[in-house]
């Protein structure tokens, strides 16, 4: 599905794969994204209103993307400039691939993320209320 979305006056076209997998993958502006939702967003009754261009929608409401890296990648980034609100792991613990790691707040919404592979936490580089970045990292794996 390809839509168009539009946040603070810049419009982002957003191409959104298979919404029954899990993880859905999700490009935005040719970058690519696993989304974690944990209820449907659109029910089989609900309806989308096309715009003037049937290639565009009115309102769409979307989760942020929950990852950057591969799944090979030893970090976490954050995929949106926000607050961290909760860190839910800790260094040395293993986790598992789509496991939650930490929420991050952002334009009122929260944001799940989630671990991109398995592994070990190596370290843990921000804490509760820390304002971050786009693309600051967040956490490392050990190798």
């Amino acid at each position: 599905m390809k839509i168009h979305v539009k946040i603070q006056n810049v419009t982002y076209e957003v191409i959104i794969g298979d919404i029954h997998a899990r993880p859905i993958q999700a490009n935005v502006d040719g970058e690519t994204f696993e989304v974690w939702p944990e209820e449907t967003i659109l029910p089989s009754s609900s309806q989308m209103i096309p715009s003037e261009s049937a290639t565009t929608v009115k309102q769409v409401q979307i989760e942020a993307p929950s990852t950057q890296p591969s799944k090979t990648s030893r970090e976490i980034s954050a995929p949106i400039p926000g607050v961290i609100i909760n860190i839910l792991i800790k260094a040395g613990d293993r986790v598992q691939y789509g496991q939650e790691l930490c929420i991050l707040e952002a334009m009122k919404m929260k944001n799940s993320i989630r671990s991109s592979r398995d592994g070990v936490i190596d370290e843990i580089l921000v804490s509760t209320g820390d304002q971050v970045k786009h693309g600051q990292i967040l956490i490392r794996f050990k190798d």
